[in-house]
């Protein structure tokens, strides 16, 4: 056999085994994620829900034009997440990337006031021109996904004043899966989980959680319930709420909620240990530091938490604006650090509160966990102070003139205290061992001494789910969960109990997605300014300076191997 057959041969052989490759391949359906932190691996929930799929999904991503670098990875990484998807999605995900930016200022302007009545807030950005100039833009990183002919829309870069810049794009890249599978989930929901905000007992009222309320009413039944003593009223319920009741729980309706959780229930419990009114602080008035009665610490205590009758001053706080004019003269308003509004760090290390923004507090308590260490309930801090605080006691006095106090830090020794947990495992009946005959309104009920797994949340300030609320004589208008009005600046607390309402409600694992950790590959800036001129020279020389090696020895090679040739054909 001469060359050239060989050649046909072999081209022959190299034909059929691609064939049989693909035919192989087109049997059988894996991918092969060789990243060392496995950023192109999907979640099986993910997978799950893009097999499940029953309609198609669409995605409008309105990230895309001219941006800083920073921004054009993270649209890449949106593409290429939506991309993973689309393959588990059996070709019912569609998408597209929109530039809100283009179009004469008109069209903009339509455009940006749909966006922000669909709930996509603009974000400022500064682009640098080769000038050295800088001018502003907004960019919207932000997508609306449509499903079963619902809408609702995503937002994948929320910026967080305790990270960095870097810390901030790469929190946006690992969150991606979840913004996108947690909307598509709870958009295709046929039924939707139930929800009990507990009344009766002083609780916030509508306007003081409607914010929230409005937010979880587009995924779940909402229903304001009164216990009255009877046993299984809560059992339709995914999970109860408990905010910040101002009076006390009688017995009856303290075995209720318990039977509740005995029976598998989620509870999610803001409670105020103490009460400040701030109605007299705002009259220039002086308040003591009260023990609110609210007759649950009994309960708790079963549980596994002990909430203190202190009160926190943290130097880590909010501002009030205070009137710092003379007496008599016009009214000069200057915002000044208010030590008892704390603002809260999140558990960075935890699912639920990963990436979450700080937390605004108003008069919080500590928090402690009690019980056996044997106990087979497992207990996470998700809140906490920061490393410089102080402890006020009950029966202390709060006015506003403590402002002008000179702040000594070293009465600020105490640090890291908690504000709010999880719970969760087999909790025990407070009521165990009790005589239950005159409770349920006298009719008889399996109580329960042993709970099933069950989970649940204490805050030891129940104005975390509190939204503040403007009333006028021209009506009552609630504004939305952590926005702060005096410093304009919106807190996590809203993302913060959505993530605990997700977390008490949902069977499926969704918040295991956002335990994948994409790892930062940052440049050493020092190091490259540093070495800046070394880098420059050897990215210009070396490339041409290996091509040329290579086309040198290519031509001796190839003189060599043609004499060899003409000497064996003489």
């Amino acid at each position: 056999m001469n060359t050239k057959q060989k050649n046909i041969s072999n081209i022959l052989l190299i034909i059929v085994a691609i064939f049989l490759i693909n035919i192989i391949l087109s049997s059988s359906f894996f991918r092969i994620d060789l990243t060392s932190d496995k950023r192109y691996t999907i979640n099986e929930v993910s997978k799950t829900t893009m097999r499940q799929l029953d309609d198609f999904v669409y995605i409008k991503v309105y990230l895309d034009g001219e941006m800083p670098v920073e921004f054009k990875k993270l649209r890449r990484s949106i593409n290429e997440t939506i991309t993973e998807l689309q393959v588990y999605a059996q070709q019912k995900l569609q998408y597209e990337f929109i530039n809100p930016m283009s179009g004469n200022e008109k069209e903009r302007e339509a455009v940006f006031a749909q966006l922000i009545k669909k709930g996509i807030e603009p974000f400022t950005i500064q682009i640098e021109d080769a000038e050295g100039g800088a001018t502003q833009r907004n960019i919207f990183p932000s997508a609306v996904i449509t499903y079963n002919g619902k809408e609702k829309s995503v937002t994948f870069f929320r910026y967080n004043d305790e990270l960095s810049p870097d810390e901030n794009i790469n929190l946006a890249y690992q969150n991606i899966e979840f913004e996108l599978i947690s909307t598509i989930k709870l958009l295709s929901r046929k039924e939707f989980p139930k929800i009990a905000f507990i009344e009766g007992h002083d609780e916030l009222d509508y306007f003081e959680t409607q914010d929230l309320e409005n937010e979880l009413s587009q995924f779940y039944e909402i229903n304001h319930v009164k216990l009255d003593g009877n046993v299984g009223v809560l059992d339709e319920y995914k999970a109860a709420i408990v905010a910040k009741p101002s009076s006390a729980w009688n017995e009856d309706d303290k075995l209720v909620i318990d039977q509740y959780i005995m029976n598998g229930g989620n509870v999610a419990w803001f409670i105020d240990e103490v009460n400040v009114h701030e109605d007299s602080l705002a009259n220039g008035e002086h308040t003591f530091v009260l023990q609110n009665k609210h007759n649950l610490d009994d309960l708790l205590f079963r549980y596994g938490a002990r909430i203190n009758a202190d009160l926190v001053q943290d130097l880590q706080c909010a501002y009030l604006p205070v009137n710092i004019a003379a007496v008599g003269s016009q009214p000069n308003f200057h915002l000044e650090p208010w030590l008892y509004h704390p603002l809260l760090f999140p558990n960075y290390d935890n699912i639920i509160t990963k990436g979450v923004n700080l937390v605004k507090s108003q008069y919080a308590s500590t928090l402690d966990f009690v019980g056996s260490a044997k106990s087979n309930i497992k207990k996470t801090p998700l809140l906490q102070t920061s490393d410089r605080v102080k402890l006020a006691k009950t029966l202390a006095i709060i006015s506003l003139e403590q402002i002008n106090d000179k702040i000594t830090e070293i009465e600020f020794n105490q640090s890291f205290k908690i504000i709010a947990a999880v719970f969760e495992g087999n909790f025990e009946s407070g009521f165990k061992n009790r005589m239950l005959n005159k409770y349920n309104n006298g009719k008889a009920f399996d109580f329960v001494g042993e709970g099933k797994n069950a989970k649940m949340f204490i805050a030891s300030d129940g104005d975390i789910i509190r939204n503040d609320v403007i009333r006028r004589a021209s009506g009552t208008r609630p504004l939305p969960l952590g926005y702060d009005r005096y410093l304009n600046r919106t807190f996590g607390n809203k993302d913060f109990v959505k993530n605990i309402i997700l977390y008490l409600t949902d069977d499926s694992g969704l918040l295991e997605i956002r335990s994948h950790e994409i790892s930062l590959r940052l440049l050493d800036k020092e190091m490259v300014i540093l070495n800046r001129n070394r880098i420059i020279l050897i990215n210009t020389l070396i490339p041409p300076i290996i091509i040329i090696i290579f086309g040198i020895s290519f031509t001796i090679i190839r003189k060599r191997k043609n004499t060899r040739k003409t000497t064996n054909k003489s």
